[in-house]
């Protein structure tokens, strides 16, 4: 009894220590998932930020191709300016409207978003005045800032540019703040956080809320944060608390230049508390540590049990495989079979030289299809049928009406599969085996029936043929059957003909 008390003390003391270390593991990945956390709300932040400033370099570059249209046109119609306004909002969806200015009356033309024609606005005599102070400078100009009109708040950028042969013109591209903010979360996609944009005085450009649009609500120490980042020109991470999430963000600002402006991007990410998750994850975490303990085992044991068979089954069939593969690279180039080809050859290129070209063709595509194959142990039988025909070609040079090859399979065969080279091995043997005279011609059939191949001859051996070089190349077609579907490959004589039937494979790779 005492025994047992003490190994169910024991087992307590052992629990409550794998307990204990469960739970200092927990802590360890709770502090591991925050740092994750941030590290990917920092990825974020970077994300969103590279975003936002990439889409004003659109601007910008849009800016400066439009810059180099006017300073190499010699002459421009109207028609050739709403075209360039009208490209520049289709390759900048943000773009709320472009306009130019001629100085020729007292309007400027202004293509609306989603707009098919050119609208005028008269100016006022002060803006009248601004315009004409701009045309006539004799520097290339350009001004970026916000204006308000009809209760929306807009961001301007003009450029004053002069063309070839015609007086300079203004041109400047609007964007409202107001669209601003939904337009970066469409490009930006569905994440938690949320981006604002102030310039260089404080005043917000871009913001979830559309009733700050324009104006300064930060407090000092977040203007001074701002300062410092437009100073500094790098990025500042701050925890604040979000006014407009009524919770703690992590903040980090990014400086911007824009044109001849300094501004600087925040992205807000919030910082949900995840206590409760941990907690819970800390209470179920000994049980669960149990149980996979436990299933972790039982799965090692099995696993290794089954590892141990197929290691032993892979190292077998590895090492067929590397004797097959041996002997199939023997079995393709029978040093005979090229020495009666180019005997064959030579004769044809005496007497018939337009044959000659085509047996150099078919045997030029025989030990093509060798080299194709030699790493691959199973062809379609329309594979094998085309090569046994280049094969039978090269023969039937050789022996003329002595030897004759029929071949009838079914169209629904044809992407079967069966061993590489067997086809050509069969007919190979046929002609090797057989007396081929022209008293006793060999006849050879290539068919289909019930799912096999059958290469089939009349019977009528050579005195001098042995049985043991036709056992190798079909030890070597039986292991790929044997190895990938276990059915057998049959030789045999009946009725005075040598019959041989290869299994097709079909679906079962």
């Amino acid at each position: 009894m005492k025994i047992r008390t003490n190994i169910i003390s024991i087992g307590l003391i052992l629990l409550a220590l794998f307990i204990a270390a469960i739970y200092l593991i927990g802590e360890k990945i709770s502090d591991v998932g925050n740092d994750m956390n941030n590290a990917n709300a920092r990825e974020a932040c970077r994300y969103r930020a590279e975003s936002v400033a990439y889409e004003f370099k659109k601007t910008e570059e849009l800016q400066r191709l439009a810059r180099e249209f006017f300073g190499k046109s010699e002459s421009y119609r109207e028609q050739d300016l709403f075209s360039l306004l009208k490209t520049m909002q289709q390759l900048d969806p943000k773009l709320s409207r472009t306009w130019f200015f001629r100085g020729t009356n007292d309007s400027l033309r202004l293509l609306e978003r989603n707009s098919s024609e050119l609208h005028k606005m008269k100016l006022s005599g002060i803006e009248l005045k601004y315009m004409y102070t701009l045309l006539d400078s004799h520097t290339d100009y350009h001004f970026s800032g916000t204006y308000h009109e009809n209760g929306r708040t807009y961001w301007t950028t003009i450029e004053a540019i002069e063309p070839a042969a015609t007086r300079r013109i203004l041109f400047g591209f609007d964007i409202s703040l107001t669209d601003l903010h939904s337009y970066f979360a469409e490009v930006t996609g569905k994440v938690s956080s949320y981006v604002f944009i102030v310039n260089e005085r404080g005043i917000l450009l871009s913001h979830p809320d559309e009733n700050l649009l324009g104006t300064s609500p930060f407090q000092k120490e977040e203007l001074d944060s701002i300062k410092e980042v437009l100073k500094s020109q790098s990025e500042l991470e701050i925890m604040v608390h979000s006014n407009f999430l009524s919770s703690q963000v992590l903040r980090i600002y990014y400086p911007l230049l824009v044109g001849s402006e300094k501004w600087v991007i925040a992205v807000n990410v919030p910082q949900y508390g995840n206590r409760e998750i941990l907690d819970e994850f800390h209470r179920y975490t000994a049980m669960i540590a149990l149980i996979t303990v436990v299933i972790f085992a039982i799965l090692l044991l099995f696993a290794q049990h089954k590892w141990r068979r197929e290691y032993r089954l892979r190292r077998s069939l590895e090492q067929e495989s590397m004797e097959l593969h041996l002997q199939q690279l023997k079995n393709q180039i029978n040093p005979h079979f090229l020495f009666n080809s180019l005997n064959s050859l030579s004769v044809l290129i005496g007497s018939d030289s337009t044959l000659a070209r085509e047996f150099v063709l078919k045997l030029s595509k025989v030990y093509r299809y060798l080299l194709e194959t030699r790493n691959e142990s199973l062809s379609t039988v329309k594979e094998e049928i085309e090569f046994t025909r280049q094969y039978y070609f090269l023969q039937k040079i050789r022996f003329g009406e002595q030897l004759d090859l029929s071949i009838d399979v079914r169209p629904d065969c044809l992407e079967a599969k069966v061993p590489s080279i067997s086809l050509q091995m069969l007919v190979e043997n046929a002609i090797k085996h057989n007396q081929v005279t022209l008293q006793n011609p060999l006849r050879i059939k290539i068919y289909d029936r019930d799912e096999c191949l059958i290469v089939e001859n009349n019977y009528q051996p050579r005195a001098e043929s042995s049985e043991e070089s036709m056992g190798v190349g079909f030890e070597r077609i039986q292991a790929i059957y044997d190895f990938y579907s276990g059915e057998k490959f049959v030789c045999n004589c009946e009725n005075g003909c040598y019959v041989c039937l290869l299994p097709l494979l079909k679906n079962r790779l």
